[in-house]
């Protein structure tokens, strides 16, 4: 073989070379640009779940806050007629209350007997039961006292007395009447309390 004929050999080998450098640089850069583009798209998903994710995120907290200032305003309206409705019936209660005074006022202490003050009495008896039927239709009960076995979760000991009548610390008096709604004590009963004796 000839210097030439080795040249020329030589010169193709490398212009092949070179085309198949080429086209390999084309794929390489198909593929580059593929993956790229899938990146890109990828990228593009992200973003928009991102943003649509924070979209809600937002008109969730939002929605919350309505919620609550709802709740809120009807919490205080329901505060607001409950309290109405308690105000309404005192009123009259008290209606009574200065209808009594009225009619005490009038009578003057030459003119008072037995009967007037059996009257005078007798209505304010009433005006208090009126009071307790009041408390009553809202839920609010006296706790009972008198007799029953002293408990002082419910009672406050104001006085307390020895007693061979008992066998427990038992309520023996009522100073004065306690109150509850449900299981929520509102005021306890200030009572004299009966204790055991001590036997020898």
């Amino acid at each position: 073989m000839t210097k030439q004929n080795h040249k020329t050999e030589t010169k193709e080998e490398t212009y092949q070379s070179e085309i198949v450098n080429d086209n390999l640089k084309e794929v390489q850069g198909a593929e580059q640009n593929e993956e790229t583009g899938d990146v890109s798209e990828q990228l593009k998903k992200l973003v928009f779940e991102n943003e649509s994710l924070k979209d809600l995120m937002q008109r969730r907290q939002a929605d919350f806050e309505n919620y609550k200032k709802r709740m809120l305003k009807q919490f205080e309206d329901t505060k607001k007629y409950t309290l109405k409705d308690i105000a309404e019936d005192i009123i009259l209660v008290n209606d009574d209350l200065l209808r009594a005074i009225d009619a005490a006022s009038a009578v003057t202490e030459e003119a008072i007997d037995v009967k007037t003050y059996a009257s005078m009495l007798q209505g304010i008896k009433m005006i208090s039961k009126s009071i307790e039927e009041v408390l009553s239709k809202h839920g609010i009960v006296e706790i009972e006292a008198l007799g029953s076995v002293f408990d002082p979760n419910v009672h406050e000991a104001y006085e307390i007395e020895p007693s061979d009548d008992v066998e427990q610390d038992t309520v023996s008096k009522v100073h004065e009447k306690g109150f509850k709604m449900d299981d929520v004590i509102i005021r306890t009963s200030k009572v004299k309390v009966a204790k055991p004796s001590k036997k020898n």
